[in-house]
């Protein structure tokens, strides 16, 4: 073959769909005991090493019934405190006009019915699980009035970074500028709310359980071990191109047809692969 020479290359190749296990939401749905059950769920015997960390973590599970009457099992994990795999949050209204993204996913999508529907999905590490060793990523997929709750939950994480600032000024030590996976976020359930049209339904939306006002004990508790620091920003950069292109899926609906899975009523979007290995360990806290 002849010697060329290229400007540009190489060739670019199509972006890998995530296939990440899910966690996805319950705002208040029936059990098979007949109570309710709010809070996060992963649905066991989805992936072998997930089900054994979730064990070894000490989460019970709860099975759910879901949408057509099936019975399905997940893990219960009423408040998830997630490594958020992102490098910020963007406001609803930025999200709408800019087809930028940090690293969560955000659209609206037009429903088979003609309705509009907003989706917001990311990818993030859960802190009981890295303690156990598994440091694969989850799936999160929320939709309709969900997105604002979660991105008012995730924009809490604000105050947390400045408090680290604050505490290491009183501390005479210099600004840190913390990125956003500096702590862990706790996500459990919020107070009861009214949701709907004419006919409202109650539902317990998500919130960040970060207390006011924000001071050490939590942050210690909260801020990310050393050696979990590489496992995030090795999956930065691949995390903030599918949120890209992840939205741009929303917006033309390809998500819809792609899932055929069951779901609870209206909490979820789910797609499960094989984890692969990585390991994480204990560090101290600077703070």
């Amino acid at each position: 073959m002849e010697e060329v020479s290229f400007s540009r290359g190489p060739a670019r190749r199509p972006l890998a769909r995530v296939a990440d296990p899910l966690l996805q939401w319950s705002t208040g749905l029936q059990t098979q005991q007949r109570s309710i059950y709010a809070g996060w769920l992963i649905q066991t015997g989805r992936v072998e090493a997930l089900d054994e960390a979730m064990q070894q973590a000490g989460f019970s599970t709860v099975t759910i019934r879901h949408s057509g009457g099936n019975l399905v099992t997940h893990w219960a994990v009423e408040t998830a405190d997630l490594f958020v795999i992102a490098e910020g949050v963007q406001s609803i209204g930025e999200m709408r006009t800019d087809p930028e993204r940090y690293g969560i996913a955000y659209a609206w999508r037009t429903l088979p019915d003609g309705r509009p529907q907003s989706v917001l999905k990311l990818r993030a590490l859960m802190r009981p699980l890295l303690e156990v060793g598994y440091t694969e990523p989850l799936l999160v997929s929320v939709k309709s009035t969900l997105t604002g709750d979660m991105l008012e939950a995730l924009m809490r994480q604000y105050d947390v970074l400045d408090a680290i600032d604050r505490l290491r000024t009183q501390q005479g030590q210099p600004p840190l500028n913390p990125p956003f996976y500096a702590c862990s976020i706790p996500l459990g359930p919020g107070a009861e709310v009214a949701r709907g049209g004419t006919q409202k339904k109650e539902i317990v939306p998500m919130v960040a359980q970060i207390p006011t006002p924000i001071e050490r004990p939590y942050l210690v508790a909260h801020y990310i071990r050393k050696a979990w620091v590489p496992l995030i920003e090795n999956l930065l950069d691949a995390t903030m191109a599918w949120s890209v292109a992840t939205s741009n899926q929303i917006a033309l609906g390809e998500d819809l047809v792609a899932n055929t899975y069951s779901e609870p009523e209206g909490d979820g979007e789910a797609v499960y692969s094989a984890p692969r290995n990585h390991s994480g360990r204990v560090a101290e806290s600077p703070l």
